[in-house]
């Protein structure tokens, strides 16, 4: 998506969100799930791996932030 589209789609979830409504986000881009999420769960190969709020997930993982946590969860740590 465009800015323009990504910013009309954020603020439109963000209204569902304040109206109560849960809804299923899927994304690799972790400042989105920062952004629209109270809570995020890491699927690896089929499998939970990680779920909780965004704070629970980062000191679940023992980095700094959710960028981090996502790819220690999926096995990537050299890219930490």
């Amino acid at each position: 998506m465009d800015v323009v589209a990504r910013r009309e789609v954020w603020r439109t979830l963000k209204q569902l969100k304040e109206q109560g409504l849960t809804i299923f986000l899927t994304t690799h881009y972790m400042a989105e799930a920062e952004a629209l999420c109270d809570r995020v769960c890491i699927i690896r190969s089929g499998s939970k791996i990680a779920e909780g709020t965004i704070g629970e997930v980062i000191a679940a993982s023992g980095q700094s932030n959710l960028e981090e946590a996502y790819l220690f969860f999926m096995g990537e740590e050299e890219l930490l």
